[in-house]
């Protein structure tokens, strides 16, 4: 099976040949459930030490409706990015994909005035919505999370050489 996946807008395409395992099929497994309530990340990849929860949002496409209206610090926006992240993991946990392993959230956002201003100031809202202080707070058997990133495509490929993302 290919590790090799697009998005859904088909405006991007990602490798995670390099990867252990790797699926971009959490929506379609949630939709053939009829699990309309569950919200999915895009990507999910496993390495040696971590697994990687990648949502992908691109409100600069040339055929995006109205792309000034994208607005991603708005409470409803930032909630829906934090529930696909709790919703996925779920899942892997049903799956016992990631036992034992670092778990990271990583949000490639590239919208209008993305800057890297914008990109941390996203950052804090989602990961104050994310079971960090929860787990510190409870004796968990398992990491809920270990970290949160909000990257453009650019500053993925410079952290994630291995995994190359491409605008299509």
């Amino acid at each position: 099976m290919s590790k090799v996946f697009v998005d859904e807008n088909h405006s991007c395409r990602i490798d995670f040949s390099k990867a252990l395992w790797a699926t971009d099929q959490l929506n379609s497994i949630f939709h053939q459930a009829k699990l309309s309530i569950l919200h999915d990340v895009d990507f999910v990849a496993e390495i040696e030490d971590t697994i990687l929860l990648v949502e992908y949002k691109n409100a600069n496409l040339p055929n995006a409706a109205n792309p000034a209206a994208f607005k991603p610090t708005e409470d409803k926006k930032i909630n829906n990015v934090a529930r696909k992240y709790y919703d996925s993991l779920l899942f892997l946990q049903a799956l016992q994909r990631g036992v034992h392993k670092k778990k990271k959230y990583i949000y490639v956002l590239e919208c209008a005035k993305g800057d890297g201003f914008l990109r941390r100031r996203v950052r804090e809202l989602v990961a104050a919505r994310l079971p960090f202080l929860l787990q510190q707070q409870t004796a968990v058997a398992e990491c809920l999370i270990d970290s949160v990133e909000v990257l453009s495509v650019a500053e993925w490929n410079a952290q994630y050489t291995q995994f190359p993302m491409m605008l299509i």
